[in-house]
């Protein structure tokens, strides 16, 4: 490997080390690339003049600073030497995650596998190409530097790769003392999701009067609630496991990215972290000191003696930096005002200079892509984890697990990440449209998520529209649908044993609330007739039923009811008795402040108004009164047999997909064919088209494959044929005898050949088994013998047994592929139309 533009010493010492991964990755790719760019393996004539005036600067940098080592031409992966900002390769790749600065640093970090510079204060001894470097998605801080400024710089931002030291957290990318950025994006997301609804949904109105001191009340226990938690945060292993000292301190080597304001709107200049894609404040960053920085156009030599966040950016301040090619724009490197006396001096010296200056080859790498297919995976292999603070992130490609799992974050009590407090997993491409759930194992509670589109759990139901799901085990259950459903139902609340509520929307009966409170005390005494199945408990009595109603303005509000309480069952001196109460509320007239109520009780077979003074109903109104009961108790068991049918769907299909994780593991499921009910996840319009021009291909390459195996087929009927043709018309035309005898030849001659054939495996196999005879007849003969010339006869004798084995295999392979071929000549022979007299030869004979 040609490294001249290193320093003896250094070469020597890093040749005594075992191979990195990245330079074994650089030796197979010379290994398998037998025809490589020419930009590769060698250096252009203006190459060669960049390095030598490269070489000079260094020469001279060394003459006038002393002696400091500025890593600058470091060899590519064929050991040719190329200058660090003719590495990089601008480009714009057709993705629009990679457009934005953020987005594309941290998909770059997770579709990156980081290598560790080893050791940690040596320059790596290689730079490939970014090229080579997506393509095989792996690569050190440098490797993942380029590859990062390379698709920022190809989208229009002022990117730069900043070369220094930096603590050992960063250099080998250990997040633990740092926390979870995906926390602070979910609650972004929250902010923005409710902020929308706000915006859409809520009138402004007028403000409500505000109490002083139920406002400090509130903060007085919200101040509680927060120190309760972080109470409940500590652990009793608080230490950090990565806390021992760092033998490389200070010392370890380490690249990045720098974004200057200005260009794509950038408010101001900022680091990229390229292993985690974090981003640090000029000002506030992590690093310790900068030694280069270079883009596509210049490199620049820091000589500033501070650290990286006191750094001066002005890259062309001689007292700040030193570059080593000249900007054509400002040759002399300083900032000049601008005097109109002096004007035209100055441009004629900017003109001479500027012809005299070196202009920068293009990149020699070639150009940088990422394929679909490992866009999609995003992560290396499909699979990457991380750790934090106190959390655990886990991320998958898509359809690399059975349930659509492609993040899960779970966080932790203790920093050694051993006690979970919360698990929070994402799913894509769910048939049941699951997309978030949340789990925290110490409360029992879970909430899950669906998007738009959930089917409904059966025909005849006409639920689905599934949109939250919040459950505590044993405690209760809530289920909040999508405002799609013919029902109206948008909320439906269980506190499990003691009372359940529903609110609805839009219904043609005006109805917006039900609600059923049960009695979980009675459990002696007299059974009640109206109860309400509870999980795990069994028939409870249903203590009151209550129905409430939105107003109907073509009705009067006195005569428009707006709640309903039936009081079905009290309980005293442990036992149950039936009350047959009912409570009327009706709405109230605009800018009135009472209400009518009327107040019922059943007795004797009758519903008597109370107090008795007050007007009686009429039977009509008796009538409705006991309807609107057995309605309202038929809609409640109806929707809890509802509610119940669509936990139970979750629960069988949680349960299927954890079944199918140790069945179905590794495989993928054909696109190609409908998917059943049993299927987790449904693939996307981009997959479909994907698959069906993969198909679309295959057929199209089959059916030319076959075209070609019928243009190159041999003709086994032309050496027998050549007597029979017409030399007038180049055609073939046989009768029945010429047919039969071509035919007889041709099958005689393929059963000779296969005869023979058969005849010289078989000899082959007798003079084998003939040679090991006689050498064992030999040594028998011998008697005692030297220890030698028995090892010489095993040796023989296991070789010998082994050719014997082949061919007696051969000659059994032979047998039965001369059957099925002799079948197989027939079949050719009836079916070939130049013998097709031949078969006609008895319908022939009888006409005659």
């Amino acid at each position: 490997m040609d490294v001249t533009s290193l320093p003896l010493g250094f070469v020597e010492e890093a040749s005594r080390e075992q191979p990195t991964q990245k330079e074994i990755r650089c030796r197979r790719l010379v290994a398998e690339n037998a025809n490589p760019s020419s930009r590769y393996v060698g250096n252009t004539p203006k190459e060669e003049l960049l390095l030598e005036h490269v070489r000079e600067f260094e020469d001279q940098f060394v003459n006038v600073y002393g002696n400091r080592f500025l890593y600058l031409c470091p060899p590519n992966e064929y050991g040719v030497p190329k200058f660090l900002p003719t590495t990089l390769r601008p480009t714009h790749l057709p993705y629009q995650e990679l457009y934005e600065y953020k987005s594309c640093s941290k998909f770059l970090a997770d579709f990156f596998n980081y290598d560790e510079l080893h050791p940690p204060d040596r320059y790596p001894m290689v730079i490939p190409a970014p090229a080579s470097v997506l393509n095989w998605q792996a690569g050190d801080c440098f490797d993942l530097s380029i590859a990062l400024a390379s698709l920022l710089i190809g989208v229009g931002y002022d990117a730069y790769c900043v070369s220094g030291f930096a603590p050992r957290f960063i250099t080998t990318r250990n997040e633990a003392r740092s926390a979870c950025p995906q926390l602070d994006v979910d609650i972004e997301e929250a902010k923005e999701e409710d902020k929308q609804e706000e915006d859409e949904f809520v009138i402004p109105k007028k403000p409500p009067l505000r109490s002083e001191y139920l406002e400090a009340k509130r903060r007085a226990e919200d101040a509680d609630i927060i120190r309760l938690q972080e109470e409940e945060m500590k652990s009793d292993s608080e230490d950090d496991p990565s806390s021992d000292e760092d033998e490389f301190e200070n010392r370890r080597i380490h690249c990045w990215v720098l974004v200057r304001k200005g260009a794509r709107e950038v408010a101001e200049d900022m680091y990229l972290e390229p292993t985690t894609g974090r981003i640090y404040s000029v000002s506030r960053c992590p690093y310790l000191k900068i030694d280069l920085i270079w883009n596509h156009r210049n490199l620049w030599v820091n000589m500033q003696v501070c650290s990286a966040s006191h750094v001066q950016l002005d890259l062309y301040n001689s007292r700040y930096f030193e570059y080593v090619m000249l900007d054509a724009d400002n040759p002399s490197g300083e900032a000049r005002e601008g005097d109109d006396a002096g004007a035209v001096p100055d441009e004629e010296r900017r003109a001479e200079q500027t012809a005299q200056i070196l202009d920068l080859p293009s990149p020699w790498s070639e150009r940088p892509d990422i394929p679909r297919e490992k866009f999609h995976a995003r992560c290396y292999q499909g699979e990457k984890t991380i750790f934090y603070h106190k959390c655990k992130v886990e991320q998958y490609a898509p359809y690399t697990q059975d349930d659509g799992l492609v993040q899960r974050i779970t966080l932790y009590k203790d920093v050694r990440r051993q006690i979970p407090l919360e698990i929070r997993e994402r799913f894509k491409h769910r048939k049941d449209k699951l997309f978030e759930r949340k789990r925290r194992p110490m409360q029992n509670e879970t909430v899950e998520r669906f998007l738009p589109g959930r089917p409904s759990t059966s025909a005849s139901n006409a639920g689905g529209a599934l949109k939250e799901f919040r459950e505590i085990s044993a405690l209760s259950r809530e289920l909040i649908f999508y405002k799609s459903r013919l029902d109206g139902l948008v909320r439906s609340v269980e506190i499990i044993g003691r009372k359940m509520f529903e609110y609805f929307e839009d219904r043609d009966d005006r109805l917006i609330y039900h609600s059923v409170t049960l009695d979980p005390t009675a459990t002696r005494g007299q059974k009640s007739k109206d109860t309400y199945p509870v999980d795990s408990v069994g028939e409870v009595p249903i203590k009151k039923m209550t129905e409430k109603y939105a107003r109907n303005p073509e009705v009067p509000a006195e005569e428009d009811i707006a709640k309903i309480s039936f009081y079905l069952t009290e309980q005293q001196n442990s036992s149950i008795y039936s009350t047959g109460k009912i409570r009327v509320d009706y709405h109230r007239e605009p800018g009135s402040l009472t209400f009518r109520q009327c107040m019922y009780h059943y007795k004797d077979g009758n519903l008597n108004r109370v107090p008795a003074s007050m007007p009686q109903p009429t039977q009509a109104q008796v009538h409705k009164l006991m309807q609107m009961q057995t309605t309202c108790r038929d809609t409640i068991m109806a929707s809890h047999t509802s509610i119940q049918q669509e936990l139970t769907t979750r629960r069988k299909d949680e349960i299927s997909i954890r079944g199918m994780r140790s069945v179905s593991a590794g495989k993928k499921r054909d696109l190609t064919i409908p998917g059943s009910r049993d299927d987790v996840l449904e693939p996307s319009v981009y997959d479909l088209a994907r698959e069906s021009a993969r198909v679309e291909g295959s057929r199209e390459g089959a059916e030319e494959e076959k075209q070609e195996e019928q243009s190159a087929k041999v003709d086994i009927l032309a050496p027998y044929l050549v007597d029979f043709i017409n030399k007038e018309t180049g055609l073939v035309q046989l009768d029945s005898l010429q047919a039969e005898l071509v035919a007889k030849k041709c099958t005689t001659d393929f059963r000779k050949r296969l005869t023979d054939r058969a005849e010289i495996i078989q000899r082959r196999l007798e003079e084998e088994q003939e040679l090991l005879r006689k050498r064992r007849a030999q040594m028998q003969r011998r008697g005692d013998s030297v220890e030698r010339d028995e090892r010489e006869f095993e040796q023989y004798q296991n070789q010998a047994m082994f050719r014997t084995q082949i061919l007696e295999q051969r000659l059994a392979r032979h047998e039965m592929q001369a059957i099925e071929k002799f079948q197989e000549l027939e079949r050719m022979l009836q079916e070939d139309p130049r013998l097709a007299a031949m078969w006609q030869k008895e319908p022939a004979a009888v006409k005659g």
